[in-house]
């Protein structure tokens, strides 16, 4: 009588033979479903340039802290690295022109809104100032903040859009100026909305799950440092602007410093 053969058991069959078995729920307990962390998105940090100004006289208007202020050159980056030459910029709120100004001399064109006459003549008087050959490629429009446009072809056509509040925001003006920029997007477009280190800001999550709301997909996190790099530190900085009237004769450290801006990325399914 021939002796049955045997063969090696695989290490895989090994290893589950001897597991220890998943203890599951006691009795009368329900399995809960296992915790899965939601996927983070990249993080960059970019390096701006210093703060100019350190109070709301600095420069007008006066209701206008330099804290709620974007940089021209801040601008410029944000243009340059979500758009190409050509593309279509939609500003919501075109606050002091910084982003029509660095639009246009980008070679982009702009399709922004001012929330009031003071607010246009402003912007206006601005983007001509500072952009006087290549204004013609800005249109500026008057009318609430988050209006859309008359003309259709302007409706879902532009590449980039960015939201950096003049002033100070509610929740409820955020989120308008969030899902105006959405529907103002083409798909495949970019939403850059600012955030600045001052009070009443709106956390990252209220902005994210204001964007999800209007149908934006969150890309991409970036810290703007306000700073210039010193024997490899990076301290804040704050001085007057040229001409400044404020009456105090030196920047008062508390007031109005501003360390970074927060970039939240989203990008139009």
């Amino acid at each position: 009588m021939s002796q049955p053969t045997t063969r090696p058991l695989a290490p895989a069959t090994v290893r589950s033979l001897f597991a220890r078995p998943d203890a599951g729920p006691q009795s009368g307990e329900p399995r809960r479903a296992r915790r899965t962390n939601p996927p983070g998105v990249p993080l960059s940090v970019w390096l701006g340039e210093p703060l100019s100004g350190c109070c709301p006289a600095c420069e007008p208007p006066a209701d206008a802290a330099c804290a709620h202020r974007i940089p021209v050159t801040l601008a410029h980056r944000i243009v340059d690295a979500f758009s190409s030459r050509g593309d279509l910029v939609f500003v919501p709120e075109a606050g002091n022109a910084s982003c029509l100004i660095a639009a246009v001399k980008s070679g982009r064109k702009v399709l922004a809104y001012a929330p009031s006459n003071h607010g246009a003549d402003l912007a206006y008087e601005n983007l001509h100032t500072h952009a006087a050959q290549i204004a013609s490629l800005a249109v500026l429009r008057r009318g609430r903040p988050g209006a859309l446009p008359a003309a259709p072809d302007a409706i879902a056509s532009a590449q980039v859009a960015i939201v950096a509040p003049h002033n100070a925001t509610t929740p409820g003006q955020l989120a308008a100026l969030v899902s105006v920029s959405a529907r103002a997007l083409t798909p495949g477009g970019v939403l850059v909305v600012t955030t600045r280190q001052s009070s009443g800001q709106e956390a990252a999550g209220q902005l994210v799950a204001q964007a999800r709301a209007a149908g934006l997909v969150y890309l991409q996190h970036i810290v703007v440092a306000e700073g210039v790099v010193k024997e490899q530190q990076l301290p804040t900085a704050a001085s007057h602007r040229s001409g400044c009237a404020c009456h105090f004769p030196q920047v008062n450290p508390g007031r109005h410093l501003l360390a970074h801006h927060d970039l939240l990325v989203f990008t139009k399914p």
